[in-house]
């Protein structure tokens, strides 16, 4: 939005519509201080997908025939290892029968 003619902090310009460089450099430098990294959101989701799959007394196996992911992908992410994409994401949830906010919850 714009105030007295001038964007306020993440708003894209006028003329280019992307968000000021400066903006970028305030995130990179948040994301410095953060108390977390990306290789802690990989933990802590892992964590969460182990979490899931045991309260449905799922083995990785089971979770790997059922969803049609391989065993070792699951290993990987539940010990943050490995990223995951918005579409397995989407699998995982479908499978578990959860939301995608409810599966991301409290990461």
């Amino acid at each position: 939005m714009i105030a007295n003619d001038r964007l306020l902090p993440g708003q894209p310009s006028r003329s280019s519509g992307y968000v000021a460089s400066h903006d970028f450099t305030r995130f990179s430098q948040l994301q410095r201080n953060s108390s977390y990294s990306s290789a802690d959101i990989s933990s802590r989701f892992g964590a969460r997908l182990r979490e899931l799959r045991r309260s449905r007394n799922m083995t990785q196996l089971e979770m790997a025939i059922a969803f049609g992911i391989d065993r070792s992908y699951i290993s990987d992410v539940e010990r943050g290892r490995k990223a995951i994409s918005l579409p397995t994401l989407e699998v995982i949830a479908l499978g578990m029968d959860v939301s995608l906010s409810m599966l991301l919850k409290d990461i």
